[in-house]
């Protein structure tokens, strides 16, 4: 009878250990302390005065011992695929732990782990309300965190460009008269083009294959980062200013055009007007 039961028992203590081991590492996850690396993703309600909302920020958040080692504008953070990979690349080679949302717009501020972070999942902390980095500095003190760093930087360090794969401009507008051009979302055009609806795939060359010869997309982050990153002619290098970026891409070269309107904030305005141009 003894000897039936202890496969049994192996079995379950085999299983109780993987579930404490797992149960460990969430805790963790959820526990990661704020004073380790951080990534400030900020969003401020005066876009005029970032510069000194930034210097204050960056005082206030190592002065109750958030080591924010970077900063980035939110209109960039998905600005294209590209960006996106560069990005959260970046902030696995950087050892970043935390990622820092503080919108003062909507006077919310959201904690997330790099892993929850690059998985889409929830805050381990979120605050919310008049004075959030008042609220913050409270909530820190209540936890009585120990200081890991005591050499923050002097200034708050801006992510305003990330490295993006090689490519060449198409300075000239093709004929795109009667050319199927692919998509991921569904827009109105009344020109002789015929945008086709696809599925989102790496390796361009399947579009090709299937007559594809450009595919569409829209890039949106300010003009200064988009400046910095792909070197978009005509757009200001100084501005933070929201800009909406229309990239005809060929399929085969993956060369780019940029095509933009400073007016338009409408994707369909913006490709309607790029068509009959």
């Amino acid at each position: 009878m003894l000897g039936s039961l202890l496969p049994f028992q192996n079995k379950t203590l085999c299983l109780f250990f993987v579930l404490s081991l797992v149960a460990s590492c969430l805790s963790a996850q959820q526990q990661t302390p704020i004073q380790n690396k951080t990534l400030v993703v900020f969003s401020f309600l005066n876009k005029e005065n970032e510069n000194q909302n930034l210097l204050d920020t960056h005082k206030n958040l190592i002065a109750i011992g958030v080591d924010a080692v970077n900063y980035i504008n939110l209109l960039n953070l998905n600005s294209s695929p590209d960006i996106k990979k560069s990005i959260n690349d970046y902030l696995k080679n950087r050892e970043i732990k935390n990622i820092l949302f503080y919108n003062e717009e909507s006077k919310e501020i959201n904690l997330l782990t790099l892993g929850s972070f690059l998985n889409n999942q929830q805050p381990y902390m979120s605050i919310k309300g008049d004075s959030v980095l008042n609220k913050l500095k409270e909530e820190l003190i209540n936890k009585k965190l120990t200081q890991n760093t005591f050499l923050y930087s002097p200034k708050p360090e801006v992510i305003d460009k990330v490295k993006v794969k090689p490519f060449n401009k198409i300075l000239v507008k093709p004929s795109l008269e009667n050319q199927k051009i692919g998509s991921l979302k569904n827009y109105n055009t009344n020109q002789a083009v015929e945008i086709v609806l696809v599925e989102e795939k790496e390796d361009y060359r399947f579009y090709y294959s299937n007559g594809i010869n450009y595919f569409i997309t829209f890039y949106k982050g300010t003009e200064s980062f988009l400046k910095n990153t792909y070197g978009v002619d005509g757009l200001d290098r100084g501005s933070n200013k929201e800009t909406l970026i229309l990239v005809l891409e060929h399929t085969a070269t993956r060369n780019k055009l940029f095509y933009f309107n400073k007016e338009k904030t409408s994707e369909q305005e913006l490709l309607s007007e790029f068509l009959s141009n």
